[in-house]
């Protein structure tokens, strides 16, 4: 099976790799056994180093006892008070240095149990030494309990202290062991592994040398024909970009020209929209003014016949007063006769006299009143005549200008129907204008993108026709290096 230069290359690096992860790999074990060994040594020595201090605590308790015992004074009493704070602080620490050893466990409540009972009697002697005297704390002393606990305390403290001896002795021996490892993987190991690498080393390259001898003789004829090629295509895009630069430049003088049309369009389009809301409001204006002319018409038809009854209507209030003035004048007469018959009647016509002489006075007041409103009836009935005569001549005028306007509307009409189709025509040309815009600047970016791909290909070009020559140096190079290689091989 043929491998690659870079299966090659790999495998070498794979080999080297398993070696140093097989070597780093006892390494760390060692390091790790060691590192373990040492923390154990540390925590059997911690472990002895408390037993030990708890033991002195607790002969310092009975120094404190003893002495307060015998002379009765409290000062006595400064060694126990220390030992019941440091044998419980002891304890406190061989509970955290044990850990979950059952077995130490097990003895370690053990001694906590005794050192309980032992402080329970040093008290209990020296309560009965201060409150009965020395003969009762001494009864208490002779019945050796509190010997037999410390006997109990010794034995279990001297128990633990062995184990941990023991096992301090299996950690050394652990530490021997690893440390021994870890020189003679060092001192065999990374010889063995430069040897093996060395000669792996020497076998990949000798191969990998003969094949890129052969590669690179290739590489140097197919980089002579590449460099040809390259040069050739990039003279023929060069040409072409040119090329594509003018048509580039051309398709805008285009574009600008139809954008130019285009605005002009715009304007046109503007202009006859204008045109065409100022036409529809002026052929509305006109049908609102037809429309006004028909009622002023209408009105005008309305006030003829309002003065027309008005005029009927003075005749009659003619012939009303005309019946008035008569029967003011029977009555000024029919006074007249009252009052002659009151005279002839003497003094019992006096009254009816007096009436008759009232209504004399308002015959005559009704008779100038009838003259006073036929005075104002005769001038009410010229100013009816004139109205009248004025009314026909306004509805004359209102008739003709009623016509005028229904010209003028007519006329305005065609002009706005011009107008809208001058609009539409007008938004026509610039629909097309701006789709022949749209479609220029569709030409526009289409030549823009050829012209930039033109760009790119020439950069290319001449990227690859570097590139060629740098391959072709390569090569040379190369084979330079393989060949000053071989040589010293």
């Amino acid at each position: 099976m043929k491998f690659t230069v870079g299966a090659k290359i790999g495998a070498g690096y794979a080999v080297a790799l398993i070696i140093i992860a097989v070597f780093g790999i006892a390494s760390y074990r060692n390091a790790s056994g060691y590192v373990d060994a040492v923390q154990q040594r540390a925590n059997d020595y911690q472990v002895i180093e408390n037993l030990t201090a708890t033991l002195s605590s607790m002969q310092d308790a009975e120094t404190g006892q003893r002495g307060y015992l015998i002379v009765g004074e409290d000062r006595y009493l400064a060694p126990y008070n220390e030992a019941l704070v440091s044998a419980y602080k002891n304890l406190q620490n061989l509970k955290a240095l044990i850990g979950s050893n059952a077995e130490q466990q097990r003895e370690l409540d053990q001694l906590h149990s005794l050192i309980d009972a032992k402080f329970d009697e040093l008290k209990e002697t020296i309560a009965l030494r201060r409150d009965k005297g020395f003969q009762a704390a001494e009864q208490v002393v002779q019945t050796d309990k509190g010997k037999k606990i410390m006997d109990d305390i010794r034995a279990v403290i001297a128990d633990m202290s062995s184990k941990a001896k023991a096992t301090l002795d299996q950690s050394d021996a652990e530490l021997t062991v690893k440390s021994n490892a870890s020189i003679h993987t060092i001192a065999y190991g990374i010889p063995i592994a430069c040897a093996a690498l060395a000669l792996l080393g020497f076998v990949i390259v000798r191969k990998i040398t003969h094949e890129l001898r052969e590669g690179i003789t290739k590489l140097a004829s197919s980089a002579s024909e590449i460099l040809a090629t390259t040069t050739q295509l990039a003279s023929s895009v060069v040409q072409t970009a040119t090329a594509v630069s003018e048509t580039t430049a051309t398709v805008e003088e285009v574009k600008q020209t139809a954008q130019l049309a285009t605005e002009k369009a715009r304007y046109v389009l503007d202009s006859a929209q204008r045109a065409s809301t100022v036409s529809t409001a002026g052929r509305t204006a006109v049908d609102d003014t037809v429309q006004g002319m028909h009622r002023i018409q209408s009105q005008m038809e309305s006030v003829a016949d309002s003065i027309v009854r008005l005029s009927e209507q003075s005749q009659a209030i003619g012939e009303i007063i005309a019946t008035v003035n008569g029967l003011a004048e029977q009555s000024n007469l029919l006074a007249v006769n009252a009052a002659i018959e009151a005279t002839k009647a003497g003094e019992q016509g006096k009254g009816f006299g007096v009436v008759a002489q009232e209504i004399k006075s308002l015959a005559e007041q009704s008779k100038q009143a009838t003259a006073q409103v036929r005075t104002i009836l005769g001038d009410i009935q010229k100013a009816t005549s004139a109205a009248v005569l004025a009314t026909e001549q306004g509805s004359k005028a209102v008739e003709a200008g009623v016509k005028q306007t229904g010209d003028t509307g007519d006329s305005i009409r065609m002009l706005a129907d011009n107008i809208t189709e001058a609009a539409q025509a007008a938004t026509q040309i610039a629909a097309s204008s701006q789709q022949q815009m749209v479609g220029m600047d569709q030409v526009v970016v289409a030549m823009e993108s050829i012209k930039q791909a033109s760009t790119q290909n020439v950069a290319g070009t001449r990227q690859a026709e570097e590139a060629a020559k740098s391959l072709h140096q390569l090569g040379m190079r190369l084979g330079d290096l393989i060949g000053s290689h071989r040589a010293a091989v």
